[in-house]
């Protein structure tokens, strides 16, 4: 029998619980079989045993996915969730908070409890226990919704030396975090050897008293793909607890944390005073792998989230805006697909081809709704156009000079206003065919109201040859399509044989590509008349080698690097230079080779000059690199000798009015075994800090992480948005990853992002930086990127005077936000479903005027989306629709909001409880790296409910 001692607990509470990664080493499809067999199992041992509890990983998407194949056992889940014996939700999936943005995780939570309480009241805890660090401003998002803890295992700090401590947000919101320091499955051991329950939990309280003190040890009963047994509480309710010197319960998370924390469950925000404090984000690797190369694999996949965010985004806003249909069902299952691909083992590509390949294709369909709803929405638009215009339309919240592509007919140049650019001539014949008198009705399958071949009918004619069409992409006159058809069987029947031959030709009226800059207010549209469209009177200037406009100039260097000289004396000297290593890593970490000095110098350099201004400049640098085929597999430290010529074309991009330099790099890669990046100088040496922004938040980095554990902290990190260092901002438009390195040649530092790093192996058993497999060893070919075409598009802002000061927030929205443009259509046939000359005469209303929401200052307007607010069970309440308006500050100093927007507001959290009526959103303060909400009636509502 143990001797009591008072000074270690007295009470061990037992949560069963599976962590239950959605899609892996084996697909979706596969491990939710093996979801829906585990499940019923519970069902039955949750029946059968009163006292058993369980907690289903924090992820509503495992209900979502056992009720898709069991619907019949919707009755009996929700009884268990009721009884209290089955936790679920918050989230909807165990995301990875660094590879999604934070509206992303926003949503995330938003449909986890929709989902869940479907179900039941969901499990009120951020239950966050195997994600690869954690980021800032979740303990605010947390908040936002009403929970006042969290959970977790990766990342916490080596200050922290208790089981519990005060994790804050970068504008103070704080949560109590439960600290999982010995992973998330510590009581396995305890209940692995039959009969030596009692001396295993007694061993067990000793070693970890110190981080508990007097409260109850949290024994967590589970792993990947685990159900408990079904004979635990048997096995519990047998322990002689005086021979374990502590009494045994089972409960759920959020039941060992009423029983750990009961005065700060009970409300008590004073209760979390005795506890460490912890701020910002979580990325310790001592007392878990961080798996920090999950940011750079299968770098396409990062880009492809991205899409699907920024679309989905831009075409809530615009809907909200301007559009005339319910597109909610719509939106609702885009942000399901996105938001499940965020997975931990999902969208950091960590996992077997089959699964990447499906969280791709996912994240597509995602996208494609978007892009349904922004076409929808813009042909609404264009019917209040004439077609010899445009409209274009914004969907960031700032004022902009907006740069589309349109398509002007025999464009006479000194007819246009001097804002536009021409680009390039079209092809005239679309069609040149010959047909015998037999085939001649296949032209009558082709025509689509008035559409052929993606242009519009303005004339045909009947020649002894053949039958001529012209079409042009704005209509002239009518087309008959009777009197066509009434001709056309006049010919056949001339010809009984049907032997004659026709000449069947598409002549398209002269068509240029052109550019034209707009200026347009925030989330607002504007009409543009190319005849009279005007120069921003900054024009750029393009040499044989060089850009320049008033603000920014840059030279190509005979290596293949640019100059980037800024009108404030900043200079980045052999900026965009590549450097490729071999990686002998794996999917999680990448593995640097011994003595590898990589390759820097390409072996030729070829500039030639795309676009000449004066609305843009475009030069193209094509470089060619002789790489090695591969790391050498009987020497894992060196790559081997044969090379292959790894060809990247780089486009830089300068515009009228804006400080930056936009880079585009594309390339196919042909090698295995290597990663490849590209450096942007800082201008200044030793920096000691980089400002990363992503996930709502910018933070501060230095240039070491935290080791000590089973992985080396190489400190690359991720970056959503934009990363300022030294005189530098990199502005990007994927997730992506970085590192501050030294740069020899300039004896400066600089910014090395990560453009694509390409292994064979999920896991390797073996690797350099790490001490332990993150997995099995899978073959996955499909990560070596082999033949697989990878572009990356950033901008490069000089910023001497930091990124706050230079507007790199802002910035960063509109490089990743682009303008939507259509061709007018009034007057002329409607456009439905993209098809022109099918649905009558276009005609609308005149377009809108002014801004939707306008801001003045440097505060993002991050979503606007019209939304319906949910009541107490999860389901539509029967309030009206709502517009709903989501800002974030991302300085560490409080603003004014500066929005201008009409109706009245609401200050609400982010599930939408008011908080504040009656808002004027241009003098509102946000605190600083605060995210706001504010919600109105939306203008399309049928009734007007007063505030939101």
């Amino acid at each position: 029998m143990s001797t009591p001692n008072p000074s270690i607990p007295d009470e061990i509470v037992v949560v069963p619980h599976t962590h239950w990664d959605r899609e892996w080493y084996e697909p979706h499809d596969v491990f939710r079989l093996r979801l829906v067999h585990m499940l019923d199992r519970l069902l039955d041992t949750l029946e059968q045993n009163p006292g058993y509890r369980f907690t289903l990983d924090g992820q509503a998407a495992a209900i979502d996915d056992y009720l898709e194949i069991r619907p019949d056992q919707r009755d009996r889940v929700a009884a268990a969730v009721e009884r209290g014996q089955l936790a679920i939700g918050p989230f909807l999936i165990l995301l990875d908070e660094f590879l999604c943005d934070g509206e992303t995780i926003i949503r995330n939570l938003e449909l986890g409890i929709r989902a869940s309480r479907r179900i039941g009241p969901e499990m009120r805890v951020g239950y966050l226990p195997d994600m690869f660090g954690h980021s800032a401003q979740m303990p605010q998002v947390l908040r936002g919704f009403g929970i006042r803890d969290a959970m977790m295992w990766r990342g916490v700090p080596a200050r922290v030396d208790r089981h519990a401590f005060a994790w804050s947000a970068p504008d103070g919101s704080t949560v109590r975090a439960e600290y999982l320091f010995d992973g998330y499955g510590n009581a396995l051991d305890l209940f692995a050897l039959p009969g030596q329950l009692e001396s295993l939990v007694g061993d067990y309280r000793e070693a970890v008293a110190s981080w508990y003190g007097s409260e109850p040890i949290l024994g967590m009963l589970g792993t990947d793909h685990f159900a408990p047994p079904a004979d635990l509480m048997d096995v519990v309710g047998a322990a002689d607890a005086s021979a374990m010197g502590a009494a045994m319960t089972v409960d759920t998370v959020d039941g060992y944390l009423r029983r750990a924390a009961p005065e700060w469950a009970a409300g008590d925000d004073a209760a979390l005073g005795s506890l460490p404090a912890v701020a910002g984000e979580l990325r310790s690797h001592l007392r878990g792998n961080l798996l920090p190369g999950v940011y750079s694999i299968r770098t396409n996949l990062k880009q492809a989230m991205s899409d699907a965010e920024r679309h989905l985004s831009t075409a809530e806003r615009l809907d909200a805006a301007f559009g005339a249909d319910d597109h909610r069902g719509f939106f609702d299952t885009a942000w399901y697909r996105l938001v499940e691909s965020t997975a931990h083992d999902s969208v950091t590509g960590c996992g077997v081809d089959a699964t990447a390949d499906q969280v791709e294709s996912r994240l597509k369909t995602a996208a494609n709704v978007a892009r349904g709803v922004m076409l929808r929405t813009m042909e609404g638009l264009a019917a209040s156009v004439d077609p010899e215009r445009y409209v274009v339309a914004n969907a960031t919240g700032f004022a902009r000079r907006a740069h589309v592509e349109i398509r002007l007919h025999a464009p006479d140049p000194a007819a246009l206003g001097d804002g536009v650019q021409l680009l390039e001539s079209l092809p005239e014949v679309l069609g040149d065919e010959i047909m015998t008198t037999a085939q001649l009705r296949r032209l009558l399958l082709r025509i689509h109201g008035r559409e052929l071949f993606g242009q519009l009918i303005n004339d045909w004619a009947f020649s002894d040859a053949g039958i001529r069409f012209d079409v042009a992409e704005a209509p002239v006159g009518e087309f008959d399509l009777a009197a066509f058809t009434e001709a056309l069987e006049a010919r056949i029947a001339a010809d009984p044989s049907g032997e004659r031959e026709w000449r069947i030709e598409i002549i398209a009226a002269p068509r240029t590509t052109a550019l034209v800059g707009v200026e347009v207010g925030g989330v607002a549209v504007a009409e543009v008349d190319p005849a009279t469209a005007p120069s921003a009177g900054d024009p750029v200037r393009v040499g044989d080698r060089s850009l320049a406009n008033g603000q920014v100039s840059v030279e190509v260097l005979p290596s293949g690097s640019v100059r980037i000289e800024s009108a404030d004396g900043t200079v980045f000297d052999e900026a965009l230079r590549l450097v490729d290593e071999g990686d002998r890593g794996d999917s999680y970490n990448f593995g640097p080779l011994a003595g590898d000095a990589g390759i820097t110098d390409p072996s030729s350099v070829e500039v030639s000059v795309l676009e000449r201004g004066p609305v843009r400049g475009r030069l193209l640098v094509r470089r060619t690199y002789d790489v090695p085929v591969g790391v050498d597999a009987t020497d894992r430290d060196r790559r081997v000798a044969a090379t292959t010529p790894l060809v990247v074309d780089t486009v830089l991009e300068l515009r009228e009015t804006e400080p930056m330099l936009r880079v585009a790099m594309d390339f196919v890669n042909p090698v295995a075994d290597h990663r490849l990046r590209v450096l942007v100088p800082t201008a200044v040496a030793d920096v000691a800090v980089s400002s990363a922004a992503g996930q709502y938040a910018v933070t501060d980095r230095g240039r070491t992480g935290e080791g000590g554990g089973g992985e080396f902290p190489l400190p690359t990190f991720p970056a959503a948005r934009f990363v300022h260092a030294g005189s530098a901002s990199l502005l990007v438009t994927k997730h992506s990853e970085y590192e501050i390195v030294g740069d020899e040649r300039s004896g400066d530092d600089a910014i090395a992002l990560t453009l694509v790093r390409s292994v064979g192996m999920m896991s390797v058993n073996v690797h350099p930086l790490r001490d332990e497999p993150a997995g099995a060893e899978f073959a996955v070919p499909g990560a070596q990127y082999l033949g697989v075409r990878v572009h990356t598009e950033f901008a490069v802002l000089p910023a001497a005077a930091g990124w706050a000061e230079a507007g790199t927030a802002r910035w960063a929205e509109l490089l990743r936000v682009d303008p939507a443009v259509a061709r007018g259509t009034r007057g002329g046939p409607a456009v439905v479903g993209g098809v022109a000359g099918a649905g009558g005469a276009a005609e609308g209303a005149e377009l809108p005027s002014g801004a939707a929401i306008e801001l003045s200052g440097d505060v993002v307007l991050e979503s606007l989306r019209e939304v319906t607010p949910v009541d107490a069970g999860g389901g539509a309440s029967a309030a009206a629709p709502v517009w709903e308006a989501r800002f974030v500050n991302y300085r560490d100093r409080p603003q004014v909001l500066g929005a201008e927007a009409s109706g009245t507001w609401d200050r609400t959290d982010l599930a939408g409880q008011v908080i504040e009526r009656d808002v004027d959103l241009a003098a509102f303060e946000i605190g600083a790296a605060r995210i706001e909400t504010f919600r109105r009636w939306s203008p399309r509502s049928d009734v007007t409910p007063g505030h939101g």
